[in-house]
């Protein structure tokens, strides 16, 4: 298998250790598709099928990580305030029985300070596409997409959210018999 991985540099060289090591336990040898075909030149078909067959590549998998920007959601609002002021009561009370009846009046003055402020949560949502090609015929063996981990203003993927990302491909790879081995 070749694996080309379009990804920001640090989430790529993730992802392609992640696809190196995933497949290693399945018993599947990978390489780096820029290592069979280094970005120097552009290839033409014939010359890339030509590469592929010679160095025994059956399948080409084709991961496509894209960034959404940041998403801002609203959290809610923080209200806060301050009151001061007076107030003036009076007021009678009128027993009858075991029953009081009580009569207030009054009047109040004062000022309320207050600010209202919206709050927002910051994240980001980075997604990536995989599909698995036949070298031989271009045709797709198996398409998939998911979602890689990611957060705070600025992009952030870990070689944990590409670990995980690359295991779901290579265990639904699995789960539909495209290829064999163990996890």
């Amino acid at each position: 298998m070749a694996a080309y991985v379009v990804a920001p540099t640090a989430l790529a060289s993730s992802f392609q250790s992640s696809i190196t090591e995933e497949a290693a336990k399945r018993g599947i040898a990978a390489e780096d598709a820029y290592a069979l075909l280094p970005p120097t030149r552009t290839y033409t078909d014939a010359e890339i099928r030509k590469v592929l067959a010679e160095n025994g590549v059956e399948a080409v998998l084709i991961i496509n990580v894209g960034d959404t920007g940041v998403v801002k959601e609203y959290a809610g609002t923080f209200f806060q305030g301050q009151y001061s002021g007076s107030t003036d009561v009076g007021g009678t009370v009128t027993r009858n029985g075991n029953f009081s009846n009580v009569s207030l009046a009054g009047t109040t003055s004062g000022t309320m300070t207050a600010t209202a402020t919206p709050m927002h949560r910051y994240s980001r949502q980075t997604v990536f596409r995989a599909r698995l090609v036949d070298p031989a015929t271009a045709r797709n063996l198996w398409v998939g997409s998911g979602e890689v981990s990611a957060g705070g203003k600025l992009f952030v993927g870990n070689g944990s959210s590409a670990s995980n990302s690359v295991s779901a491909i290579f265990d639904d790879l699995r789960s539909k018999k495209i290829i064999g081995g163990t996890s």
